[in-house]
């Protein structure tokens, strides 16, 4: 209930700021299933306005584990079905003590593919940050990582990437365009002994097409 009325305010604010968000391929979208809907980042917390307003189904969404920081986010997050993840770039006190562990998402990922084991619909953004370039940023391999672990490990069937390029004709300006299209899916069914290295690149080749 509060997921449905958070996105009935995030329509009437988009429409307000922006003067049309065109959506192309919204046919790509699995109606059912699990999904990992891998987007560019191109304008912060409105990417995940969009997404979440744009796909009629409920998405559970990450987020920079920095923003629980923030006590209104750390209440809301989980109301809405945030997954926060920590960034290498976040471990800061780390890096300087020399003690970085490569397990600090473990819990967010298992939280992850519970939600994929349940068929449902998880937000990623697969270049780590937010950025105001227009090429995209390279890709991380955690979506990949997940991916292959949720077939492999989880035994998760069905699952699909699908790559959600933004476009914005002017982000910070009101009354400017956005153009959201989705890219050809991934079946991870379908695509046999690929690495993580190669399931990373070939999301990237799909996002960097939109």
């Amino acid at each position: 209930m509060i997921y449905k009325l958070f996105r009935w305010f995030t329509g009437i604010a988009l429409h307000w700021f922006y003067s049309t968000i065109e959506v192309i391929g919204r046919d790509r979208v699995p109606e059912s299933g699990p999904v990992l809907l891998a987007a560019s980042h191109h304008n912060a917390l409105v990417d995940c306005l969009i997404a979440g307003w744009i796909i009629p189904r409920r998405l559970t969404i990450t987020a920079k584990a920095t923003l629980m920081d923030n006590a209104f986010l750390a209440w809301l997050f989980p109301i809405v079905g945030v997954v926060p993840l920590r960034r290498f770039s976040d471990e800061k006190a780390a890096r300087v003590a020399g003690n970085i562990s490569t397990k600090r998402n473990a819990d967010a990922f298992k939280s992850i593919l519970d939600v994929l084991a349940q068929g449902r619909m998880v937000l990623i953004f697969p270049e780590g940050k937010s950025h105001s370039e227009p090429e995209l940023a390279p890709l991380k391999t955690g979506i990949a990582r997940i991916a292959l672990e949720a077939r492999d490990v989880r035994a998760i069937h069905g699952l699909r990437i699908v790559p959600l390029g933004l476009s914005f004709e002017d982000k910070g300006n009101p009354g400017t365009a956005v153009v959201a299209e989705f890219a050809e899916p991934i079946a991870l069914d379908d695509v046999g002994t690929m690495d993580v290295e190669g399931l990373t690149r070939l999301v990237e080749q799909r996002l960097a097409a939109v």
